[in-house]
């Protein structure tokens, strides 16, 4: 009787298997988006400035200064030209790109996804739902505006899933860098959209800021 070597199960993955580490980035990452969107939501609402008439997207840029700007502009405008300088030494000069320079464009493409993921969900629960439920949207260019804005949590959230190789895990260095590139691109071109409408005059679009009173007359400057 020949004995025979004991059958390695094949359809066991470990945590050491790839499929096992994909597994674990995965669950992860999704930990990660919930605890920040927790946190979003139990943020309180600041208090919004003086109503000058413009877009909500203005206004809120207006209010609190400094804080509003800092964090609802710059801090994910600097992140994405920082990844997008980055990018192009990494892309056209890869001898020049050092390890600093790697690694500054994955850690902040890493920190950019998640960071603007908690923006969208505490303007979508302070800004967009409630302006949504009042009828408060100031015409065509409010909506553009904050639109735009918040569609920037598509590629910079993608950035953050191709950094811990969620997204693109089996794809070569080259191609991964290409969509990584991509997606600032996109970035880049939602915010300076949203930047334009935010700065229109909402009047200009065909919103309306006068209010009907019930005796039918009109008050002029009045503001949903």
């Amino acid at each position: 009787m020949v004995a025979t070597a004991p059958e390695v199960s094949r359809g066991t993955e470990g945590p050491g298997t790839p499929s096992g580490r994909a597994g674990l980035r995965l669950a992860v990452v999704i930990a990660v988006s919930v605890a920040i969107g927790i946190v979003a939501l139990l943020l309180p609402a600041w208090p919004a400035g003086e109503d000058m008439g413009s877009t909500h997207y203005m206004g809120l840029l207006a209010a609190n200064q400094p804080w509003n700007l800092l964090i609802f502009m710059a801090v994910p405008v600097i992140c994405a030209e920082t990844v997008a300088v980055t990018e192009l030494v990494i892309l056209f000069s890869p001898q020049r790109a050092g390890r600093t320079v790697r690694a500054l464009n994955r850690y902040v493409g890493l920190f950019a996804g998640f960071y603007f993921l908690g923006i969208f969900v505490y303007l979508l629960d302070n800004a967009v739902i409630p302006l949504t439920q009042s009828g408060g949207w100031r015409g065509p260019a409010d909506v553009i505006a904050v639109g735009f804005y918040l569609l920037g949590v598509v590629p910079l959230y993608g950035m953050s899933l191709l950094e811990t190789r969620v997204l693109g895990a089996g794809w070569d260095e080259q191609h991964r860098l290409k969509i990584h590139a991509t997606f600032v691109g996109i970035f880049l071109v939602v915010a300076h959209i949203a930047m334009i409408a935010g700065m229109l005059d909402p009047t200009v679009a065909g919103w309306d800021p006068t209010h009907e009173m019930d005796d039918g007359s009109q008050m002029e400057g009045m503001t949903h």
